[in-house]
């Protein structure tokens, strides 16, 4: 009993009422606004960490695109395409009506003012058709053209491949014009609702300009300019118009590898050679380019293509050049003279129009070889172009030298007018040739 009776008391207590008053006022409930801000600032400050997170990636992204780049760029050559107004008001296009450019890798002490300038390889464009596909690639657009360019052969970095020359200025123009440097032609064409540009003399210039106002080749006291195929005929007529230019420059030389193209009959009686340089020469309208007009002044019209011939125009030719050829030229015996057999098995009928061939390109180079100033390296092997590959530093064949130390002893006068040549036919060369095509 006395625990019921504890118990009613406790209840007793707890059953109590208050009045409410007047004046007693309800406690307030925070309105709801409050979590909806509270809401809002965790998304804001969730933002701004995300925000931070992707700046600090961005910033470690760009650092390593700038150290790749900067890797890149010691070794290979980085593509500078020409600003538009620059290009544009002094003629120059590519193809496609893309700017010009180049790609350079500058040089190091003590060779700060020693310059090699290369024009590559690349055929040309002869007809406006050919012209057209061209143009959706590097070989007519810098748009197309990518950032870097490997650097080989004499442009390479490496001292032990390139002892010579390789902490010289490195540039190695972008090939986009189809006329080895030298069209003229002030008309644009319209073909397949495109315009095509054919100024490729007016792209030589505008590069030259560029580099003499943005570089140190103003100050050049040694120029090598190189030309590579297509480009070897390019820098063959562009060399003394380029000497005129540099006036301040003491001395200035020129490379002509793998660019004996001349007019010799294939197999059928057809000139495919011929074809290829008149269809190229009026196409492009070569004729009005300055550098060419000493050699086709005194030309009638019908022949004044033959000037894009290096061994044509030679007697015009005042720079000292070096020439580096084969005597069974692959892509010249493919391409013009239709001997199409692969290295090592080519018939009878093949071989004596390829030992023909190595004939008339010897008479064609007596000039060359008799004259005192000038130098040639002439292999036996069939190759293309010698330069700008592992070829240069190589010995072609067991009884030859390297085209680079042929070059060297040239350049460097250790022997004057240095004239190499492995004239053996062509069944004697597969067996002692290194190289294949």
């Amino acid at each position: 009993m006395a625990d019921r009776d504890v118990q009613d008391k406790d209840e007793g207590k707890a059953m109590v009422f208050i009045p409410v008053g007047r004046n007693l006022q309800r406690p307030t409930i925070l309105p709801t606004t409050c979590g909806f801000r509270r809401l809002y600032v965790h998304i804001c400050l969730f933002a701004v960490v995300i925000i931070v997170i992707l700046v600090l990636r961005a910033i470690s992204n760009v650092r390593v695109v700038f150290v790749q780049y900067h890797s890149n760029s010691d070794t290979d050559g980085e593509l500078v395409v020409l600003p538009e107004k620059f290009a544009f008001s002094r003629g120059a296009y590519c193809l496609d009506g893309s700017p010009p450019g180049y790609y350079i890798r500058y040089g190091k002490s003590p060779n700060l003012n020693k310059w090699i300038v290369h024009l590559p390889a690349g055929a040309w464009c002869s007809s406006v058709e050919e012209c057209y596909s061209r143009s959706l690639t590097e070989l007519g657009s810098s748009v197309e053209a990518p950032m870097f360019r490997a650097f080989n052969g004499i442009l390479s970095p490496s001292e032990s491949e390139n002892p010579k020359f390789h902490m010289w200025n490195m540039v190695d123009f972008l090939y986009c014009d189809g006329g080895s440097f030298l069209g003229n032609r002030s008309n644009v064409i319209s073909h397949k609702s495109k315009k095509l540009y054919l100024t490729g003399f007016q792209v030589f210039n505008a590069l030259i300009d560029y580099l003499l106002e943005h570089t140190e080749l103003r100050t050049a006291d040694q120029i090598i300019l190189i030309g590579s195929s297509a480009g070897g005929v390019g820098a063959a007529v562009n060399a003394d118009y380029l000497r005129k230019r540099l006036t301040g420059v003491n001395s200035v030389h020129l490379v002509v590898d793998g660019s004996i193209f001349v007019d010799n009959p294939e197999q059928t009686g057809q000139h495919v050679m011929r074809n290829i340089f008149k269809n190229t020469f009026y196409l492009h309208n070569i004729q009005g380019a300055e550098s060419i007009q000493e050699c086709t002044q005194k030309l009638p019209s019908s022949d004044q293509w033959q000037c894009l011939q290096p061994t044509f125009f030679y007697k015009h030719l005042f720079t000292p050049v070096f020439f580096l050829n084969s005597l069974h030229d692959s892509w010249y015996s493919k391409n013009a003279i239709g001997v199409t057999c692969p290295f090592s098995t080519c018939s009878q009928s093949d071989i004596s129009v390829l030992d023909q061939h190595r004939s008339f390109i010897l008479s064609r180079l007596s000039p060359v070889l008799q004259s005192k100033q000038d130098g040639i390296y002439l292999t036996s092997c069939p190759i293309h172009t010698m330069t700008m590959n592992k070829r240069f530093s190589s010995k072609l064949s067991e009884v030859g030298i390297s085209p680079q130390t042929a070059l060297i002893k040239w350049y460097f006068h250790q022997v004057p007018n240095y004239t190499f040549v492995e004239n053996i036919d062509f069944r004697e060369a597969t067996a002692v040739c290194k190289l294949g095509n």
